[in-house]
Order: structure tokens, then C-alpha cells, then sequence
């Protein structure tokens, strides 16, 4: 049983990891293959991967992904900064938290990919209605986690703060935030998969033909090679894995010293 919790090294959890995909893809590839499993359209791993291989030379995909790149970069970076300040402002001042609350609570159910194409009637089309859409999705992991941060803040230190003389915008400027910064980036990293699932999503939905969604849509739509879209939703999930691993690398080199304090 001890061998349970004993930590595994980075390398050995790679290579179980890939076991553990390529493991899946060949029972995937052998039950079709068998015919224990027909169901049309449904795609052989083999195939994706030689998709893959497809896409990459083709500057249409990278084009697309390029494309909503940008729009989940701006649209997780706009959700950061309002999630920060809304939710250090609510964590510190009860007043401010009994004003955002019912707003709050009431955007906070509302599905962000259905708000897409109202965005798009507002604005028009292009990056910036995909991207608030985005934005719309990952600011309430980052709220929640800034203003339970700010509420944890030592109070020592912020009482030390307030006998030098500081009101209450500079102890939530300059000992709350900070304090909280670890929390928040936790809900950036939450946020940063949800916005590019979102991303593709809204891309489908609104159908403007921009992203790697659009190039799903005109793929499926066009029907040539399904064998392509399988590919690209492929590649569109490496993506949010490969976002997740550099998120948590980051969570380690910036506030790799909480951890030994929670030790």
C-alpha cells in the first residue's frame, strides 16, 4: 500500500501516459477493426493520425489555429483582469460583494457559447465577439479563487499594514492582491481549458468559417475527408493538454514556495 503514495518521477509519468494513450488507441483501433463495434462515421485512430500528418503541411489549419490562439489569449486575459479586480474587490469590501453578488450569480449560469452569436449581432463578426465570449467563460474560476483568496489573507499582516497607516484600497492593493496571487492563478489555470474548449465551440456555433471550429465546420460540412476533422479536433485537444502541462510549469516556477508552506 505504501507504494501508492510514493511520488512518481516526471519522466516515468510520461511514459505512462503514453501507454495509457496509445493503449486506448489500439483497443479503439482493434474492437472496429473486429467488427465488434460499427457504427458509421466512427473514425480509425490510424486514420486520425495519418490526418495529422495531413494537416501538417496545410497553412489553411495553421492559419485557423493561429486564429483562436489569439482570441483564447485575449479573451483569458480580459476574464483575468476583471476576475482579479472584481473578485479582490468583492473578497476585501462586504459592500462590494452585496453589489456584485446577484449579478455575479445571475451571468454566471448563462452559457457562454450561446452568447456567442447575440456578441456577433452587437458587434460583428471577427476576433473580438469570439473572444468576449471566451472571457465570459473563464472570469468566474478566476472571481471565485481571487476573492477566497483575498478573505484568506493573514490578518497580521494586514492589521501591521493598517497601523502604518493604510487605508483599504492600499491594503488591498498591496498586501490582499498579492496574497491572493497564487489563488488567482489558479483560477487562470482552471480557466485557460475551459477557454479553449469554449473557443472551438463558439467557432462551430457562430460558423463564420474563422478557428480551427471553422475548420471542423467547412470539413464536416464539405464531407471530403472526415479522417481531417477527426485530425484537427485531434490536434485542438493537444493543444489544451499541452496549454495545461506549460500553465502548471509556471504554477511551479512562480509559487513553487506555497507549496512548502502548505507542507
Amino acid at each position: 500500500m505504501k507504494l501508492l503514495h510514493e511520488p512518481l518521477s516526471g519522466q516515468r509519468q510520461v511514459v505512462l501516459g503514453v501507454v495509457g494513450v496509445v493503449g486506448t488507441a489500439a483497443v479503439w483501433e482493434g474492437v472496429i477493426r473486429s467488427g465488434l463495434l460499427d457504427v458509421p462515421g466512427l473514425p480509425l485512430p490510424s486514420g486520425v493520425v495519418r490526418g495529422v500528418g495531413d494537416l501538417l503541411p496545410d497553412s489553411t489549419f495553421w492559419d485557423a489555429v493561429v486564429f483562436t490562439l489569439g482570441e483564447w489569449m485575449l479573451g483569458l486575459a480580459i476574464a483575468a483582469v476583471v476576475g482579479v479586480l472584481v473578485g479582490g474587490l468583492m473578497g476585501a469590501f462586504r459592500s462590494a460583494f452585496l453589489v456584485f453578488e446577484w449579478p455575479v450569480e445571475a451571468f454566471r449560469v448563462l452559457p457562454s457559447v450561446a452568447v456567442g452569436p447575440i456578441l456577433v449581432l452587437v458587434i460583428g463578426q471577427g476576433r473580438l465577439p469570439l473572444s468576449l465570449t471566451v472571457a465570459l467563460a473563464c472570469v468566474w474560476p478566476v472571481l471565485l479563487n481571487t476573492m477566497y483568496g483575498v478573505r484568506s489573507t493573514d490578518t497580521t499582516a494586514v492589521m501591521t499594514a493598517k497601523t502604518f497607516g493604510y487605508g483599504g484600497l492600499a491594503v488591498l492593493r498591496s498586501i490582499k492582491i498579492p496574497s491572493a496571487l497564487p489563488f488567482a492563478y489558479t483560477g487562470v489555470r482552471i480557466a485557460a481549458s475551459i477557454g479553449l474548449l469554449v473557443a472551438v465551440s463558439a467557432e462551430l456555433l457562430i460558423g463564420n468559417g474563422s478557428g480551427i471550429g471553422g475548420y471542423i465546420l467547412s470539413n464536416t460540412a464539405n464531407a471530403t475527408n472526415l479522417d481531417l476533422v477527426y485530425a484537427a479536433t485531434l490536434v485542438a485537444g493537444v493543444l489544451g493538454v499541452t496549454v495545461n502541462l506549460v500553465m502548471a510549469k509556471l504554477d511551479d516556477v512562480l509559487f513553487g514556495w506555497k507549496k512548502g508552506l502548505a507542507q
